[in-house]
């Protein structure tokens, strides 16, 4: 497998090619089949919160699809659990909203805050109480998951990994109010947590019903599959994102940063974020190739936890593609020609006030 994307000859200043990864990556895009069935269950369950301000909030929030990034994501988990990730999905995107773009964005405290609230919210599940509406919805979800049955292990891994992601985004807010800018090596360091795949692969291990051994997950081979997948993700992310970023003033994407450090323009910062996409997929690739074996159970339950890994990778960039939250009424026509008119300057498009953070 080559280990080289092609190069684009497209470099005009107002607009910019994507790289096709649909077709670069070696991974199935498989969809859950209970999506039809629970997402808008979901959608619902969230929406009785009172999470969203105002209609038009919530109608464009469920017209991104996250049920079916969920599903696209999380393939083989049966009803129940499903049902479960999509509600964690919803909400995770709703705290996301708060901090990348809405009234938290540049808020330190209050992220402070909101992370804190979250955090008890997943470690007191029956008995916190908070009248921040996104705290009531982590309480909600993940209080089912355990009734559901989630090991110990896994139950660690995902509030340690939730605590990774909230210390990641009060540090990337407070960076954005200071308009501090991290070179790549940071950033990329950094974004492995603030885009919080390190608690989807764990609530992974709860869709598959997994109990992996600490020291098998520990293994070199398996964390650099992990931060490979990872990677992938997010990069990929900042490519489909970067254009609304830019359009809002934003500088925390790895197009900016490489734009800072490398002195591209935005096309070159593209391919070469498309570059670093392509020699983590080819990492992995080679990497799975070459797992020792731990027995046969053990084996099995390995490869369903990268199926994990691979099906973000092959469902986060179907998603990003097909749904509004990166390029609105031109997703079709993006999809199609892998072409992104750059948009003039605009508002952050999140949630304005947040008076609840207690």
């Amino acid at each position: 497998m080559s280990s080289r994307i092609p190069e684009t000859t497209i470099t005009t200043a107002r607009h910019f090619t994507i790289p096709d990864f649909v077709s670069m990556f070696p991974f199935i895009l498989r969809i859950n089949p209970y999506y039809a069935s629970q997402a808008k269950i979901s959608y619902d369950w969230l929406d009785s919160f009172g999470v969203h301000p105002n209609t038009k909030h919530r109608d464009a929030f469920q017209a991104m699809d996250f049920g079916l990034l969920t599903a696209m994501c999380y393939p083989d988990a049966d009803k129940a659990s499903f049902r479960i990730l999509c509600d964690y999905i919803n909400a995770l995107f709703a705290f996301d909203d708060l901090t990348d773009e809405g009234a938290l964005r540049k808020d330190g405290d209050g992220t402070k805050k909101a992370s804190d609230i979250v955090m008890n919210a997943l470690c007191h599940p029956e008995t916190y109480e908070t009248s921040f509406k996104v705290g009531k919805v982590f309480s909600s979800f993940w209080g089912r998951a355990l009734e559901l049955g989630v090991s110990f292990g896994t139950q660690r891994r995902f509030i340690e990994t939730t605590d990774l992601y909230v210390r990641a985004v009060h540090e990337q807010v407070v960076n954005r109010a200071k308009d501090k800018l991290l070179g790549i090596d940071d950033f990329i360091e950094l974004r492995r947590d603030t885009g919080a795949l390190k608690m989807c692969f764990a609530i992974g291990e709860f869709a598959m019903k997994l109990t992996i051994p600490d020291d098998v997950l520990e293994h070199a081979s398996i964390k650099i599959m992990e931060n490979c997948a990872n990677d992938v993700v997010v990069l990929t992310n900042d490519i489909y994102s970067y254009n609304i970023e830019q359009a809002q003033g934003d500088t925390m994407n790895i197009i900016e940063a490489a734009m800072r450090e490398k002195k591209f323009d935005v096309q070159g910062a593209v391919d070469f974020a498309g570059q670093l996409v392509k020699e983590r997929v080819d990492l992995f690739v080679a990497t799975k190739a070459g797992l020792p074996s731990w027995g046969d159970k053990i084996d099995r339950e390995v490869q369903s936890y990268l199926q994990v890994c691979e099906d973000w990778m092959i469902g986060g960039i179907h998603w990003s593609l097909g749904s509004t939250r990166y390029f609105g009424a031109e997703a079709e026509k993006v999809r199609r020609t892998l072409r992104v008119e750059l948009l003039p300057k605009q508002d952050p498009r999140g949630q304005e006030e947040i008076t609840d953070l207690e």
